[in-house]
């Protein structure tokens, strides 16, 4: 071990010996291994502090180790968030949501109109399940899969409309048709060839005008066949209109466009950005909100976005945050803005406040960080 003078210590630097407050023996201000911040550096300055002692070899592993171990500890008192919906009701959802598009893609309306029947109770289970507490959160993340993305995304843009529609106090039967529409919002692809729809790469101006029509080819299926109402029609039809009138299909502007529509554009953009594809990589969630608020006014109609903005999860109870500053933290709750949670830095074992913590400000969120990547930190 080694002493340096306190006007030697930098953020970073590995303790080596407890520190204690002046005339106490018993309590120490700082145990051996912290790692110290700039926060402590200050508060021991504050204190009178004049050196310490750290580890004379400073290497980044000794961190690393030191690291995991008060992640797996993190683990045993940090309780993870409960999925909104269960495996069970997840499944069943991709099974119907899947069945419906085979049943399309196959043109096989008789089976077609009894999926879509049957999609009345798996809708109504996922109301429910979302609940109509307005702070209930969403965390997409309970949904995602890499593999069937149309299905899945189906599923997350339905759980994120219904989640809208709750905060903005919609009954039960326009949650239900809100719900369904959502679902539906893509079955006009089943129509794009497939060499269009699994480009792995940007699509022409040709292409792109081809996959433009699949909102009108999924409307123009449910109506001819006579399936869904004409609410649930509307909002498959423009999901991709927004509100300056630039979108698609008829480029419907400001309060033409149907409210059904309107939530869904939102969770199909912001599912669409923050979902691992073969020709890019996902947004991190925070990116993808910042988009989207950027987009009000243009794209998304405001009120939409703000109840999206209340509902959406970003930062489940339990996850891992890589943070501005270098350190890892782990949240423990929403705080007063799921966009700013209550967080414990692991190098530190400090708590803040990212929403009401002045002087923690400058801290910004950088990701997610996935619980394999955490082990692979070992």
């Amino acid at each position: 071990m080694k002493r340096l003078d306190i006007d030697h210590i930098t953020p970073g630097m590995l303790l080596e010996q407890d520190i204690y407050a002046a005339g106490s023996s018993t309590v120490p201000m700082l145990r051996k291994g912290s790692v110290i911040s700039s926060d402590y550096l200050e508060k021991l300055i504050e204190r009178g502090v004049r050196a310490i002692y750290i580890q004379e070899e400073f290497e980044p592993e000794n961190v690393s180790r030191n690291l995991v171990e008060k992640w797996k500890q993190s683990k045993d008192y940090i309780p993870k968030a409960k999925p909104v919906i269960t495996p069970k009701l997840k499944s069943e959802s991709i099974d119907s949501i899947q069945n419906l598009f085979m049943a399309i893609n196959e043109d096989d309306v008789h089976s077609s109109a009894q999926i879509i029947k049957h999609m009345d109770t798996v809708v109504d289970q996922l109301v429910d399940s979302i609940g109509s507490d307005r702070n209930t959160l969403i965390n997409i993340n309970d949904l995602r899969s890499y593999d069937e993305y149309t299905y899945h995304h189906s599923l997350s843009v339905a759980v994120l409309s219904i989640a809208i529609g709750h905060y903005l106090s919609f009954n039960n039967r326009d949650l239900n048709q809100l719900g369904k529409a959502a679902i539906m919002h893509d079955i006009g692809k089943t129509l794009v060839p497939i060499e269009v729809l699994h480009k792995p790469a940007q699509l022409s101006d040709d292409e792109f005008k081809v996959m433009k029509g699949h909102s009108a080819y999924g409307y123009k299926y449910l109506a001819d066949r006579n399936l869904g109402d004409e609410k649930i029609r509307n909002g498959v039809l423009s999901h991709h209109e927004k509100v300056d009138g630039s979108g698609y299909p008829f480029g419907l502007s400001g309060d033409k466009i149907p409210v059904w529509g309107k939530i869904i554009s939102v969770g199909d953009v912001y599912d669409a950005l923050t979902s691992d594809r073969p020709y890019r990589s996902p947004m991190q969630p925070s990116e993808a909100i910042e988009f989207v608020m950027g987009s009000v006014g243009t794209a998304f109609d405001y009120e939409i976005v703000m109840a999206f903005l209340q509902k959406v999860d970003l930062y489940p109870v339990g996850s891992y945050l890589e943070l501005s500053n270098g350190y890892i933290a782990v949240v423990l709750s929403a705080s007063k803005s799921n966009l700013r949670p209550l967080i414990r830095v692991l190098e530190t074992e400090e708590t803040i406040d990212l929403y009401s913590d002045l002087k923690h400000l400058n801290i910004v969120i950088k990701r997610v960080i996935p619980e394999n990547e955490m082990l692979e930190r070992q």
